[in-house]
């Protein structure tokens, strides 16, 4: 009788746990068996919130927020992948952030990788809880600080359980492969993809997607890197991404292209008849299992 009522008590507790995050907003994410199931997208401690550009809804800056621990923490900016320097000199980079009650803010901007290894950079980065990419053009973001003693402390964040946190550009340097340029006028060819910065591996991620007919450029990729794990968001939408599964929010789509769904495809049809899978804020997929849950 007492283990029954100790298991009672239990899942009750679990309920009120449930109820008070989904009260507060804050997506519930399942949690994966990562001892016996193998996850080759994501394992790092911490979380990604991937934004498809646009306009970004209030609720990810206050997920943002909760997750590194309150707003008065330490977070920095990058915002190297926009050229316009005034704009960054002047700060108003960083508005969008104090308007939401951000008040512990640092910038990182240098187009000289020697610069970004500045030891006040490496110290800023040692020392945040947060991380944002801003948007604009993702080669700039890699040009700066790919193969960096910097990129090394994005990676140490991540380890520590830290957020990071990018829209647009500062979505797709996330990935494994940046997608665009010059690929998107002919998706049919092979093209030779520059490398991201593969805080989710195997992985290609676009953003803008419908609202720039952009929703078949990532069939290149799942055709010509097997493996690889297309995403799209939509803008003011976001995946937000933890070992063993990402969650969509926002106000539109994500596309999940799986290259296992489309080789499944071809075998049986000889040719594709849906190339990727529309995913509404709230759906979830499994990075282990490859299901969407709705």
């Amino acid at each position: 009788m007492f283990k029954k009522f100790s298991a009672l008590k239990k899942h009750s507790l679990v309920f009120c746990l449930l109820l008070v995050f989904t009260i507060s907003g804050i997506p519930v994410f399942a949690q994966t068996n990562k001892e016996n199931l193998s996850n080759p997208f994501y394992n790092y401690k911490g979380k990604l919130i991937i934004i498809g550009g646009g306009s970004i809804p209030d609720s990810l800056f206050s997920f943002f927020g909760n997750y590194i621990g309150g707003k008065d923490q330490p977070v920095v900016y990058i915002p190297t992948a926009t050229t316009d320097e005034y704009f960054i000199q002047k700060g108003e980079h960083l508005i969008k952030f104090t308007s939401q009650g951000y008040t512990n803010l640092s910038t990182i901007h240098t187009r000289d990788k020697k610069e970004a290894d500045n030891p006040k950079n490496l110290e800023l980065m040692r020392n945040a809880k947060g991380l944002y990419f801003g948007g604009g053009d993702q080669q700039l973001i890699a040009d700066a600080y790919a193969g960096t003693k910097l990129y090394d402390e994005f990676i140490a964040l991540l380890n520590r359980g830290g957020v990071i946190m990018g829209t647009s550009a500062g979505a797709t340097i996330m990935g494994s492969l940046m997608v665009g340029g010059d690929a998107r006028d002919d998706i049919s060819k092979k093209y030779a993809f520059n490398d991201a910065f593969s805080f989710m591996t195997h992985t290609a991620l676009d953003q803008h997607v419908l609202a720039r007919n952009r929703q078949f450029d990532l069939i290149s990729v799942i055709e010509n890197y097997p493996g690889t794990l297309g995403i799209g968001m939509d803008e003011s939408t976001a995946i937000i991404v933890e070992a063993g599964q990402f969650k969509v929010w926002g106000k539109s789509y994500a596309m999940l292209y799986d290259p296992k769904d489309w080789a499944a495809q071809k075998k049986k049809w000889g040719r594709v008849l849906k190339p990727f899978k529309m995913m509404a804020s709230g759906s979830s997929f499994n990075f282990v299992t490859r299901e969407i849950i709705k």
